[in-house]
Order: structure tokens, then sequence, then C-alpha cells
């Protein structure tokens, strides 16, 4: 038999090349919780955040697919293995399996790293929302690109929140772990007000006090129930580390009790991820508050009650007296209303005053999927879309044409 000589020979070694190159793979596979580095930068894939696109929850991405890695913030790197870049942002690019490379770089993903943990913002945009107030996005700034994560409607008179609108994902019901859990940020946009200082349980007891009068903050405080920085675009629901942090901004924050908060309100949290799981396609989130929420006083008069007293004596930071969440699928056009009541002191009678709707949820199959948790008394609900407007009209109108279930 004939040698094929040097022609075979490079052939030979071009496929050897190509296999440990791409060790007979075509494609990047990262899983959430092994193949990600800390500090965690923010990712950004072809202008979104990444986001897992397989049904186990792991990332699936072509060879020589590009990501942006950031590190935004004030002397905030890049780190690539054992060294820190000068800068700020980089993108990476998949050669296989979990190896990607950048520049001279090449190395396995969870070796990029950011000097310490990026720095997300809030800004304000011109858009107003809710008649006279602005609209923020809350996100990450990379390469002077806003890569809006949630917005939210935001009265400055009140410091408070009206609502906070989301994409929920099927693959939202994956959650990376974090070695820790990031404490909340004002960015800003709450003047010289300290929040952390306002939903201290001194100040609680302190204005309680003021209130309804000398000792009643005993009657409502204890260990275990007291008011909450209640997420309103829930940390659950963002999938990567750097997202999960930008939530923990006090714009996406209200005063919630805390048997509401760990009870009919993390079971609604908990339900709609493994519903849109199921359900296939991404939906639109308005998670907002509405009213204030009362307490009897030292003499059985309700009075509204409010955390903070701006210079002029104008009552700010309202405790709400409901929270919600608007689900609405632009799609199907489908949509319907969850809420609670943000209260487990009151008796049946003011909690029927207080169900602004006829529950659909009682008794309907359709919803199945949500179990309540009622806590010592928490009571929610839920509303087609035009009797939730009907009694909460602040939000963009929707074109709506069915029941979402």
């Amino acid at each position: 038999m004939k040698s094929c000589g040097a022609f075979c020979f490079w052939l030979i070694y071009l496929i050897t090349i190509n296999y440990v190159n791409g060790r007979g793979s075509k494609n990047c596979t990262l899983t959430l919780n092994t193949d990600f580095g800390e500090p965690a930068p923010v990712y950004i894939n072809n202008g979104t955040y990444l986001t897992p696109n397989t049904p186990s929850g792991g990332i699936l991405l072509s060879r020589s697919d590009t990501l942006l890695v950031g590190c935004p913030g004030n002397k905030k790197f890049v780190v690539l293995g054992n060294q820190t870049t000068n800068l700020d942002a980089i993108e990476v690019h998949c050669l296989h399996d979990n190896v990607f490379r950048s520049g001279r770089w090449i190395g396995q993903f969870k070796d990029i790293k950011c000097t310490s943990l990026p720095w997300f913002s809030a800004e304000e945009t011109s858009i107003t929302c809710a008649g006279r107030h602005k609209l923020y996005r809350v996100g990450y700034k990379i390469r002077d690109v806003f890569h809006t994560l949630y917005t939210a409607c935001f009265s400055r008179q009140l410091l408070s929140t009206l609502y906070v609108h989301h994409e929920l994902r099927p693959c939202s019901n994956f959650m990376q772990n974090s070695s820790s859990r990031p404490n909340f940020l004002e960015g800003g946009v709450f003047d010289k007000v300290q929040m952390s200082k306002v939903y201290a349980v001194h100040n609680q007891k302190y204005r309680l006090n003021q209130i309804l009068g000398d000792g009643m903050d005993q009657q409502y405080i204890t260990r275990t129930q007291f008011l909450n920085r209640g997420h309103l675009a829930a940390r659950a629901d963002f999938v990567m580390r750097a997202t999960q942090k930008a939530s923990f901004h006090y714009i996406n924050a209200a005063p919630q009790w805390m048997r509401g908060n760990a009870g009919d309100w993390a079971a609604l949290e908990d339900a709609l991820r493994r519903r849109i799981s199921s359900y296939g396609s991404g939906i639109q989130v308005y998670t907002g508050t509405h009213g204030v929420a009362t307490l009897a006083d030292q003499h059985g008069r309700l009075q509204e009650l409010f955390l903070h007293i701006d210079n002029n004596n104008n009552r700010i930071i309202p405790v709400p007296m409901y929270f919600y969440k608007l689900i609405y699928d632009p799609k199907k056009k489908t949509a319907v209303a969850f809420i609670s009541i943000n209260s487990s002191y009151y008796n049946i009678t003011i909690i029927d005053k207080l169900t602004f709707c006829d529950d659909i949820c009682v008794d309907d199959r359709n919803y199945s999927w949500l179990k309540w948790r009622p806590n010592d008394g928490t009571h929610s609900f839920c509303c087609e879309y035009q009797d939730f407007v009907n009694y909460i009209d602040y939000l963009p109108t929707l074109d709506v044409k069915g029941l979402f279930y």
C-alpha cells in the first residue's frame, strides 16, 4: 500500500487539533452551581441577561458564541484565572464544554470573576407613571449601555413604590446558589432618609407608639411578627447571582408584615414560578402596593401607619393595605390579579369589606396550582382583570381578552 505522505500527515494533524480544541463537542454547556465563579460578574448574551435555556436549567451555547462579561462599579475589574485585568468588561468566546477564550487567555468559565461584587443602579427615566410619578429602571450599566432588569413606578413624595414591572420566564424556576444574602441599597433614590434605620424594629416600635399610643407596640410587634422588607419582584424570580443582587434595592420593597410575607405571599411567589415553568412561555408581572394599612389605637380607633415623618412633618413611607401581583400574557392577552391584605389583625367583617372583588380562586380548578398559606389571620384573594383595575386604576392599560390560569 502506498503512503499518502505529507498530505495524510497534515490531514491527521488537523483532525487531531480539531478534536483537542473541541473535544468532540461543538457546544459549551454551563451548569448553574458549578460553572460560575464568585464574585459573580454580570453576563450579557445578545444584549440580554444570560439565563438557562435547557429543560434541566443549564445553559447551552454554540461554539464561538460570545458573551459580554461585566464588573460594573468603581474600581471593579474582571479577573481571568489568576490574572486581574484592568477592564470592567470583556468579551469571552465559547470553545467547548466549559472552556472559553478571551484574547490569549483560555480557561474554564468558572475562573472568570470580578474583583468584588458588581454594582447595580436605579435611574430615573423621563417616563411618567400613575399620573404624576416617574418610572425608574434598575439594572447594570456596562460599556455605557444600561441593561434594565425591572422598572419601578415610584412616588418621590411618599418615598413609596406603587408597582414594579418585570418578566417571569419558564427558566425562573431555577436559581443560582449564593454564598451570602445581599444588603438592601438605597441608591440615591430616597434622598437623605436612611431606609435601614426606617425598617429597624426599634423604629417600628417607636412609630407605632407615636401613632397608636404608649406601649401599643407590645400588642403588635413580637420576635416573629414585625414589618419586613417585602420584595416586590422576588429575588428568586431572577436566576443569576448578579440579577438576584439587583432585586435588593429599597425601590423594590415595601413594609410587609412578616406573617403575610412568609405565608400567603411566599406561597404565591413559589406557585407562580412553578406555573410559568409548566406554562412554557414568559409573562409580564406587575407587583405593587395600594392603600395604607391601619391598626387600632389605645382607644380602639383605626389609625393609618407610616414608618417615617419628613422635615416638614409629612407622613411618608406608608405601610400598604394591599400587596398584589397582576399577571399578563401579552401573546394570549390573558390576565389575572392576586391580592394579599397586609395585616393579620383584621376580623372577618373588616376582611369582607377589604375584599373588593369576587374571589375567582375559590373552588376553581383552574387555580389548583395555587395553595395559599394563611398565617394567623392573613387573607388573600384573586380578581378578574376588569374588577381589579376598577379598584386599582393606576397601572398601564393592558389589552386583555380572557382569564389567565
